[in-house]
């Protein structure tokens, strides 16, 4: 997993699977950055009415589809929607730390034990983390509500898991074992613990 700073950016640019994979499409045919934000950002080809608003979200995708290796990128583009989703989860949580830690945390707990993630799981994990984290404890209420969405909506989206009245139900995907062993390969394996639950 690479070295990130703890970021709130996933309260505002939660999961973005269908952005994703149009800016995974523009970068394998070989642009590089500037050439990729004049087509996303100023041609304004995602297309997003804010111009704030397409700047921020292109930067945090593009953030998270740098972070996998042209096997992963290729995948992600060509795969099943279970196993592309699930590519996108992973590229979020390499690039996410605070994030990695919640699919450590909680979401691994739930996986083995109740089976679903509660609202106060959710304030528990962030209490826990504001007397570990400086920056996480500088942040208010309001961005920990926003962020506890943001995963929510990771949750929900990528097919991790199912939204029941206020709780979310953790349901390990299928994923094809060959992106598996690959994400394995390259240092994936806590993440793989978290959400699939391999030893």
């Amino acid at each position: 997993m690479n070295k990130k700073e703890y970021s709130s950016a996933i309260k505002k640019t939660p999961f973005e699977y269908l952005r994703s994979k149009q800016i995974a499409e523009i970068m394998k045919s070989g642009l590089i950055y500037d050439e990729m934000f004049k087509k996303c950002v100023i041609d304004n080809e995602l297309p997003i009415v804010s111009d704030q608003r397409r700047k921020e979200v292109f930067n945090v995708v593009y953030d998270r589809l740098v972070s996998l290796d042209n096997f992963l990128l290729n995948e992600f583009i060509n795969s099943s929607i279970s196993t592309s989703k699930f590519i996108l989860v992973y590229a979020i949580a390499d690039t996410d730390p605070l994030f990695m830690e919640f699919l450590l945390i909680q979401y691994r707990e739930a996986l083995f034990g109740k089976r679903y993630i509660s609202i106060s799981d959710f304030d528990d994990f962030f209490a826990l983390e504001k007397e570990k984290i400086p920056v996480v404890a500088s942040w208010g209420k309001t961005t920990l509500t926003q962020l506890a969405g943001g995963y929510r909506n990771i949750l929900v989206e990528s097919g991790l898991g199912k939204r029941i009245k206020k709780n979310i139900f953790v349901d390990k995907p299928i994923i094809n074992p060959t992106v598996v062993k690959h994400i394995e390969s390259r240092g994936g394996k806590p993440f793989l613990q978290a959400v699939l639950g391999v030893k």
